[in-house]
């Protein structure tokens, strides 16, 4: 089973034979390289060899590294992927504005029923306001013309925070959503690779000095997931900083479970398929193709909260 490995502690990470090594003065500790799907460094003072890195992006997996703030700052993705990269990257080169227009409104349309439906988990009272952003969802335009996702991102926001929320302050919820969509992202970011998609060639986003613009359009279906989490501790937020305990748990996301295509499955497996369904739409020339989840109430269960491994 893979898993996701975050290293708190310790001074130096190596390679020895297929193990992840971690030493300290005092103690090592080995973890089995073939296990893992990602590896988050949440101290910035550890050293790492090249030999490792190559190694665990070797296996598929993708490294969040953090800085002194327990924030992820920079992706190590894997780049050997199991299609043949130049033909995907022909066929993203040849996709034109109309083409790009139809998947950009499919994306923002799911996006704008997941955050309808985690406003209903989230037992919203303002019926009118929802019943609003499932109109948006109807009303997407080619390209989203009418700009029904900026609409609708406003007034998700305060209907899941409150009023006086404001997006990109400097406080407990946004470092939370900031950190979960980052999660989602470098997720996102990690399998579009594995698939054979260029990043930087995005569908919507078109960003020179971004590498991840596919990336960014995306994981925009998927943000609902952090959302609903933040919600789910909102009291606790208000309180000051991300604790460790609830960035562990802001990294187990991606093995949270949603519904896809009608069948439960770990956030992560959706993910894949998603990212399968995109480069479907690509080869056969048509939108209808591709593929978004559908949010389901966040367990509780602490077991649910703690899918990763802590050294």
């Amino acid at each position: 089973m893979q898993r996701t490995l975050i290293i708190h502690a310790g001074e130096r990470l190596t390679k020895r034979d297929n193990w992840l090594v971690l030493q300290s003065e005092e103690t090592e500790k080995r973890v089995p390289i073939d296990d893992l799907f990602c590896v988050v460094i949440d101290n910035p003072r550890i050293v790492m060899s090249a030999a490792l890195l190559t190694a665990v992006t070797g296996v598929g997996a993708h490294v969040l590294l953090c800085d002194e703030k327990h924030l992820p700052v920079s992706i190590l993705c894997p780049q050997a992927g199991y299609y043949r990269p130049y033909r995907i990257l022909e066929l993203q080169l040849l996709m034109d504005e109309d083409f790009r227009d139809t998947l950009w409104a499919l994306i923002v349309q799911a996006k704008l029923q997941n955050q309808a439906k985690a406003l209903a988990i989230a037992r919203c009272q303002d019926k009118k306001r929802l019943r609003r952003i499932k109109q948006l969802a109807e009303q997407v335009q080619p390209g989203d013309s009418g700009n029904c996702e900026g609409i609708g991102a406003k007034m998700f926001f305060r209907l899941m925070y409150g009023a006086n929320f404001i997006r990109m302050q400097d406080d407990g919820i946004n470092a939370a959503l900031n950190y979960g969509y980052t999660i989602i992202r470098s997720t996102m970011a990690k399998l579009l690779c594995a698939h054979g998609l260029n990043t930087v060639l995005g569908i919507h986003h078109i960003n020179t000095a971004n590498y991840f613009n596919l990336a960014d359009d995306m994981m925009e279906p998927w943000r609902p997931l952090a959302d609903l989490w933040v919600d789910l501790h909102h009291e606790e937020l208000l309180e000051g900083r991300l604790t460790k305990e609830q960035r562990t748990e802001l990294i187990g996301l991606m093995n949270r479970i949603v519904l896809f295509s009608g069948k439960r499955m770990k956030a992560r497996s959706a993910m894949d398929r998603c990212v399968a369904s995109l480069v479907a739409a690509i080869e056969k020339k048509e939108p209808e193709c591709l593929r978004f989840p559908e949010l389901l109430p966040l367990a509780t269960e602490k077991s649910y909260y703690a899918p990763a491994r802590i050294i």
